[in-house]
């Protein structure tokens, strides 16, 4: 089973608001359903041991109604082929209702393969609904963002690193601003090793006492952990400093724009000819209060002077 903070972000989230898979699927359910997650264990009564990543279920009036196996996949693994038919059988012998198996997969190659048909029993055909890239919205209403937060991470998780991404940052920290601090620490430790992590954590700070901040949660510790030494180890830190600073270029000029304060063509100059990622993302903590477009940048030009 897979180990990196990729794979368990997603998993975090459905865990935290279980209807957020109903909502991905576009599911209109009762009033009276309940959306809960399930054992996830598919054992058979032979002595074989399977376990899907998630099992999540509708419920009304006490009985399950439809039930999901989730998987989180990030790379393309031909043994799914063979497990996949093996966990929904298992679940729907377990729940005795329809059942589906959802694949979530943030990379479109990955999720152009998990949609392959897989020839099963008597020449029938099993094919997972899959849940990729083109799935999973861009969330850049800050109405929706505040209400679904965790759809919002979700798509900063999936969506955050693509061109255009500046309005789906910024959604996420306006959702995660008001939210209880504890809540919002928890999201934000699911984006750490990359820019957009960075950056979320920058422009929080200017409404939350996120400026000594420390990952909360023992998987992402972890994972942090092990993503910066696999980082020294292959000698990527400039690559990552250089998508630090495009990220918080994006960012910058983003928060100005959400916020009527430009940019101007000058500011878009200065911006575009800063290199140095911390006074960027100083840039994008400002910018998240400032009032007039020049307020950004007051600090810099009083140090010159």
């Amino acid at each position: 089973m897979a180990t990196s903070l990729e794979h368990e972000g997603p998993l975090f989230l459905l865990g935290e608001r279980p209807e957020l898979l109903t909502t991905l699927l576009g599911m209109d359910l009762p009033a009276d359903a309940r959306v809960a997650l399930a054992n996830a264990e598919l054992t058979q009564a032979v002595p074989l041991e399977r376990r899907a990543d998630a099992v999540v279920t509708i419920e009304q009036h006490g009985t399950v109604t439809h039930a999901f196996v989730v998987e989180v996949h990030l790379a393309i693994d031909p043994e799914k082929a063979f497990s996949w038919p093996l966990y929904l059988a298992s679940l729907h012998a377990r729940v005795r209702c329809p059942t589906s198996l959802v694949v979530l997969a943030p990379d479109a190659a990955v999720a152009a393969w998990a949609r392959r048909a897989i020839a099963t029993f008597g020449g029938g055909q099993f094919r997972p609904v899959v849940l990729g890239p083109d799935e999973v919205p861009r969330i850049t209403s800050l109405d929706l963002a505040v209400r679904m937060p965790e759809l919002a991470v979700l798509s900063a998780l999936v969506h955050g690193d693509a061109p255009g991404a500046e309005t789906v940052i910024t959604a996420l920290v306006h959702a995660l601003a008001r939210l209880d601090d504890p809540i919002a620490e928890s999201y934000l430790d699911l984006v750490p090793s990359s820019s957009v992590g960075n950056l979320v954590r920058a422009a929080l700070e200017a409404s939350m006492p996120l400026t000594n901040y420390e990952y909360k949660s023992d998987f992402a510790k972890k994972y942090v952990a092990q993503g910066r030494t696999e980082g020294r180890e292959e000698g990527r830190e400039e690559g990552r400093t250089e998508g630090r600073v495009d990220a918080a270029r994006r960012l910058l000029l983003a928060i100005l724009e959400e916020r009527n304060l430009g940019p101007s063509d000058g500011t878009r100059a200065r911006v575009e000819a800063t290199s140095t990622p911390e006074l960027l993302e100083r840039w994008v903590r400002t910018a998240a209060t400032a009032t007039h477009e020049e307020d950004v940048f007051e600090d810099a030009t009083s140090s010159r002077e």
